[in-house]
């Protein structure tokens, strides 16, 4: 029987037979593989600790006719910060979920793995911090979305053209975001000056406008001037802008350092799963259910 050897992240298993799992998988070249872990569900069984959902494991394969098994499993990273805390298992739930909307059944999805690991990576660091969560999920969608070519467009209005800059002009590299809890200023990797911004935006021929909404049909940023025309579109305040701009470049520094306000998340959160329920024609599970934790866990927050 023919072996190979994978790695991979499990993202869910089910129930086969009396013993048996069915394992989801995604690999490090962005393939979803479904496998079957025979007797894995026995007590002291040596797959077991493997094929753990969200765990990064080393997978000796045997190929079968029409499913393949699993023979020797190697934990590679067991992630245990996500069992620290029911929200980041909910949250570590819809990066999968995500890693399957954006993975094919046998083929390759270049550049999807890297982002769940981080994102999964990023989630067990901070198991108890809400805002961490957030970040690291509005990172996996944005940067999935791009990989996909579906990613919102931020840096410009999509009705008129004009660029987009946050109030006072320049970038949000190096601003602090305004609805911040008292954070620190957090500046995007590789932002540029605000000289630089201002060159680039007077190249345009036009003047810079502020973000104020979302538009899913345009699939992106609306200034000022064109957001009444658009009556179905979300508000987009510029604090929320930033923080998306800055979510889709998030670092674990980045992400300790910044601390947005729930009412900024809560639409920042809005916005970008708005964008993936309308361009990828699906609904997600797993969103209701953190908002359902969110509230639990903070009863009468302010907005």
């Amino acid at each position: 029987m023919p072996l190979y050897t994978v790695e991979g992240i499990v993202l869910r298993t089910r129930e086969y037979g009396e013993r048996d799992r069915l394992v989801t998988l995604v690999d490090r070249e962005g393939t979803r593989r479904t496998v079957l872990a025979k007797g894995v569900r026995r007590p002291r069984s040596s797959l077991a600790a493997g094929v753990q959902p969200y765990t990064y494991s080393r997978f000796l394969l045997w190929k079968g006719r029409s499913l393949d098994g699993v023979s020797q499993v190697q934990v590679l990273d067991a992630l245990t910060g996500l069992r620290g805390s029911l929200e980041a298992l909910a949250a570590a739930a819809y990066v999968a979920e995500l890693a399957e909307a954006f993975t094919q059944e046998g083929a390759p999805s270049p550049g999807v793995f890297p982002v769940v690991l981080q994102g999964l990576r990023g989630l067990a660091a901070a198991p108890g911090d809400g805002v961490a969560h957030a970040l690291w999920l509005r990172h996996a969608e944005l940067r999935l979305l791009d990989l996909a070519g579906l990613g919102p467009q931020l840096d410009a209005c999509q009705d008129c053209g004009r660029p987009l800059a946050p109030p006072g002009g320049g970038p949000a590299a190096g601003r602090t975001v305004p609805g911040s809890a008292g954070a620190r200023s957090a500046t995007l990797p590789g932002g540029a000056s605000g000289t630089g911004a201002r060159r680039e935006e007077a190249g345009t021929g036009m003047e810079a406008g502020r973000p104020a909404g979302y538009s899913a049909e345009l699939g992106g940023a609306l200034c000022q001037g064109c957001l009444p025309g658009r009556p179905a579109a979300l508000p987009l305040d510029a604090a929320t802008w930033q923080v998306l701009r800055q979510a889709r470049r998030l670092t674990p520094e980045l992400a300790v350092r910044l601390r947005p306000g729930a009412a900024v998340l809560a639409r920042a959160a809005d916005v970008v799963q708005t964008h993936l329920v309308y361009h990828l024609g699906r609904s997600f599970r797993s969103p209701g259910f953190l908002a359902i934790l969110d509230e639990a866990r903070s009863p009468g927050a302010p907005g």
